[in-house]
C-alpha cells in the first residue's frame, strides 16, 4: 500500500489512482484504522469530475461504510441519498446496491426490524439478478435473519441465517462466519434447541478467537510497517542533514573538492558493482530454484516439487481434491524402435497437450520416465474422471508424423479422490490412483479407471 501511495503523484490514469486508493481503504478498514481510510476515501471522492465520476461514486460509498464502521451512523445515513444519486448517474449499479444494503442493515441494527426486512429482501433479489457476489449480500442476509428473530419468526430467521453462514463459509470470510454463527446460536436458543445452540456458540467462540488472532497479526504487521516507514523517513532526514554539512564543508574547504568528487565517484562505482553482483546472484538463485523444481525435458514440475505441492494442497484443502496418474503405453517400444530423441519428443508433446487442458500448468508433474501425475484441488471424482478422459483423448489424437515416424501414442489413466475409502492423505490418494492405473494397464491400456 505504501509503495502504491508513493506512486500516486506520478500517475495520470484516474482508474489506476482509484484502484490504489480503494486498496488502501480496504486495508485500513480491516485494521480498524478508520481515520487513515477516511483520508483516502475523501481523496478519492475529490477526484470526481464529470469525466471521472466513478471515482466520486466509489469514494462516497467508502465514506458511508467507514462512518457506519466507526459508529457515526447519523452522518452515514445523511450521505446515502446523494451517494445513490451519484452512483446511479454513473451506471455503477452494484455500488448502488451496496449502499442500499448498508442502509438496510442499519435499519435492522437501529431497531427497525420490519423496515429492514422490507428494504433488504428486494435488495437480495437485485444482487441475484446482477449475478454479483459480495460480502454485503452475506451481511444483508445476516441482518434480515436478526430482524426476523426480533419479530420471533424463527423459521425465516433460521433460513436467512443459514444462507449467511453458508455464504461466509464458502467464501472463507471468517468475520462474517463469526457473526452469522452467533445469529444462528441465538435462533437455536429461541427455538429451544439448546444442543444446536451450544454447538453454534462453540463455533462462534472459536471463530471469535481466530478473528482476534488475525486482527492482532494484522495490527502487528501494520505497526511494523509504520515503524519501518518512520525509520526510513528518519534516515532520509539524517541524510539531508549530512548533505547540508557536506555542502557547508565544500564551501569552506575548496581545496578538498577534488578528493570529495573522487570519493563520490568511488562510492558510485562500488554501488554499481554491488548492484550488478546482487542482480547476478538473484538471477542465479532463481535459476537454481527453477532447476530444482522443474523437469528439464517437459518443463513441468519434477517429482519432488509435485509431491511437496500436492501435500500442501491436501493440508489446506477443505473440500474435494483428486489425483490423476497416467503412464504412456508401450513407451519402451517407442524408444527401442525409433530412438530416445523420438521418445523425448513424445513426452514433450504429451505434457504440452495435457497442460493445455488444465486450469493451472503447475498442477502437472512428471514423476519419472513416462509417468505423470495431476493434482486437482476442488475436483470431485466425476470432474476428475471427465478431465482424465479429455487428456486420454487428446493424447490419442497426437499426430506422430512431425517426429519423422508414424506410430500410435496412447496413455493409461488412474483416478482417485480424497474421501474415497478413507483416503485422507496425499500419499494414500497417489497410491490409490496408481492402483487404478495398474487396472487400466491390465484391462488393455488406453483407458481411464477409477479407484474403487
Amino acid at each position: 500500500m505504501n509503495e502504491g501511495i508513493l506512486l500516486l503523484p506520478k500517475l495520470t490514469d484516474i482508474n489506476s489512482v482509484v484502484q490504489i486508493l480503494q486498496a488502501a481503504v480496504v486495508l485500513d478498514n480491516s485494521l480498524k484504522a478508520y481515520d487513515e481510510s477516511m483520508q483516502y476515501a475523501e481523496r478519492m471522492y475529490a477526484l470526481g469530475t464529470d469525466s471521472f465520476s466513478v471515482a466520486k461514486c466509489t469514494g462516497i460509498a467508502d465514506i458511508i461504510e467507514i462512518n457506519f464502521l466507526r459508529g457515526e451512523n447519523d452522518r452515514a445515513r445523511s450521505l446515502v441519498p446523494e451517494a445513490i444519486k451519484v452512483c446511479d448517474a454513473t451506471g455503477s449499479k452494484i455500488i448502488t446496491l451496496m449502499i442500499k444494503a448498508m442502509a438496510a442493515i442499519d435499519l435492522v441494527d437501529s431497531g427497525s426490524a420490519e423496515l429492514g426486512i422490507s428494504a433488504g429482501i428486494p435488495l437480495l433479489l437485485e444482487f441475484a439478478k446482477s449475478n454479483q457476489t459480495s460480502d454485503f449480500v452475506t451481511q444483508l442476509e445476516d441482518a434480515i435473519a436478526r430482524a426476523y428473530l426480533k419479530k420471533n419468526d424463527l423459521v425465516q430467521a433460521e433460513r436467512y441465517a443459514l444462507q449467511a453462514y453458508q455464504s461466509a463459509k464458502l467464501e472463507d470470510v471468517v468475520q462474517l462466519m463469526e457473526k452469522s454463527s452467533e445469529t444462528l446460536a441465538k435462533i437455536k436458543r429461541a427455538q429451544g434447541n439448546m444442543a444446536s445452540a451450544l454447538d453454534y456458540y462453540d463455533i462462534n467462540l472459536a471463530l471469535k478467537k481466530k478473528v482476534l488472532d488475525d486482527q492482532l497479526h494484522k495490527n502487528l504487521a501494520y505497526q511494523r510497517v509504520k515503524f519501518d516507514t518512520q525509520d526510513k523517513a528518519n534516515q532520509l532526514t539524517l541524510l539531508e542533514q549530512k548533505n547540508k554539512i557536506l555542502r557547508t564543508e565544500k564551501q569552506l574547504e575548496q581545496k578538498n573538492n577534488q578528493n570529495l568528487l573522487m570519493l563520490i565517484a568511488l562510492g558510485a562505482i562500488l554501488m554499481a558493482v554491488l548492484a550488478a553482483w546482487s542482480f547476478k546472484t538473484l538471477k542465479q538463485k532463481n535459476l537454481f530454484r527453477l532447476s530444482s523444481q522443474i523437469d528439464g525435458l517437459t518443463q513441468v514440475s519434477n517429482r519432488s516439487h509435485f509431491v511437496a505441492c500436492g501435500m500442501q494442497q491436501f493440508d489446506k484443502s477443505a473440500g474435494s481434491i483428486s489425483v490423476i496418474l497416467f503412464d504412456m503405453d508401450h513407451f519402451k517400444n517407442i524408444n527401442d524402435s525409433f530412438g530416445h530423441s523420438v521418445g523425448d519428443w513424445v513426452l514433450k508433446s504429451v505434457s504440452d497437450k495435457v497442460k493445455a487442458l488444465l486450469p493451472k500448468a503447475e498442477m502437472l508433474g512428471r514423476l519419472g520416465g513416462e509417468e505423470f501425475a495431476i493434482c486437482l484441488p476442488k475436483f470431485d471424482q466425476h470432474q476428475a474422471l471427465a478431465l482424465a478422459e479429455s487428456c486420454r483423448a487428446a493424447i490419442a489424437a497426437i499426430d506422430s508424423n512431425p517426429s519423422g515416424f508414424a506410430f500410435p501414442i496412447t496413455a493409461s489413466f488412474g483416478v482417485a479422490s480424497c474421501g474415497m475409502r478413507e483416503l485422507k492423505e496425499f500419499e494414500d490418494t497417489l497410491a490409490a490412483a496408481d492402483k487404478a492405473l495398474y487396472f487400466s494397464k491390465t484391462e488393455g491400456r488406453n483407458r481411464v479407471s477409477l479407484y474403487q
